[in-house]
């Protein structure tokens, strides 16, 4: 019989960010995005990119909920639109996310492993 395989902490990351990604659209389900006021929240946007830090990249308030169309927007002016964010948010969230940053985060597949299982509990925490 073969061995079984274990899932490397890239599949658990993969596995991970689209846990997050269901978890904020049932969270949000039928409510109407903070930036643009008209449509209804679909994506979960890093306003520190997942690529800058670890530590916030599973921080949820870091993700912010948004529709398809700003979080496109987004990316396309991120100064405009992340000043948006800011001024909504204010700056005790911002200095939250910075120092969450700078306390920083080590990939390994047990820091994974812990981050999986907190998403799982949200997400069975929103679909009951």
């Amino acid at each position: 019989m073969p061995k079984e395989k274990k899932p490397t902490k890239f599949k658990l990351r993969t596995k991970a960010d689209k846990l997050l990604q269901d978890y904020i659209k049932t969270k949000y389900k039928g409510i109407i995005c903070c930036l643009c006021g008209e449509r209804p929240i679909t994506v979960g946007h890093h306003f520190i990119y997942k690529s800058q830090s670890n530590a916030t990249r599973y921080y949820l308030p870091n993700i912010i909920p948004l529709c398809k169309e700003c979080h496109c927007l987004i990316h396309a002016q991120p100064s405009m639109q992340n000043a948006k964010i800011s001024l909504r948010l204010g700056q005790e969230w911002f200095d939250d996310l910075e120092e969450t940053k700078r306390q920083g985060a080590k990939f390994t597949k047990e820091w994974i492993e812990t981050k999986l299982k907190l998403l799982e509990e949200l997400k069975e925490g929103t679909d009951g």
